[in-house]
């Protein structure tokens, strides 16, 4: 049998409400604001094929991205997408309106998302339709650039968004454009 004291209960209570104090704090302190870009500068509709968006890096550098084109299907240069699935190519024109020079690896900053609701990541896979845009990007300061990312889903799934993430997602934004 175990016998508490009151003395010891009013302990156990305090240090309790003191871990879980701790535990809200860390989680407040931890926790990060995400924005979601939709709309392009000046726009009250939402972001398609063609619109320009203006986001940040994590280091809160602007530049703007315009999803210039998404080639569904898209044909690659060699070899075919597995049975039952098509490669799409979604290519964007990056304007570094900063200082700054921006890197990246697109691969990294893109997905789309299906129109099952699932988010697709990319695959590596080179296309006719990325015109010699690469999927690394290396833009100095007040230059601009294309970029090419390529997907592989099933021929069943449409493509309903795609969204552009600056610095593999830990950015303060992300840019989402829908598609048609």
């Amino acid at each position: 049998m175990v016998f508490f004291s009151i003395q010891g209960d009013h302990v156990r209570k305090a240090l309790v409400a003191a871990a879980s104090l701790t535990l809200a704090g860390l989680a407040a302190g931890c926790s990060s604001s995400v924005s979601l870009i939709d709309h392009p500068s000046g726009s009250s509709s939402v972001a398609h094929v063609g619109d320009t968006l203006t986001l940040q890096t994590g280091q809160g550098q602007s530049f703007q991205i315009t999803l210039t084109k998404v080639a569904d299907p898209a044909t690659p240069t060699s070899g075919h997408p597995s049975s039952g699935k098509r490669y799409i190519g979604v290519l964007f024109h990056l304007n570094n309106t900063s200082s700054h020079t921006l890197s990246g690896d697109s691969n990294e900053d893109v997905n789309i998302i299906g129109s099952n609701g699932r988010s697709y990541t990319t695959t590596h896979q080179t296309l006719h339709d990325c015109n010699g845009a690469l999927v690394l990007f290396k833009v100095s300061g007040g230059n601009q650039d294309n970029i090419c990312v390529t997907f592989e889903i099933k021929k069943a799934v449409g493509v309903s968004q795609v969204q552009f993430s600056p610095a593999a997602g830990t950015a303060t934004d992300y840019g989402q454009w829908n598609v048609p």
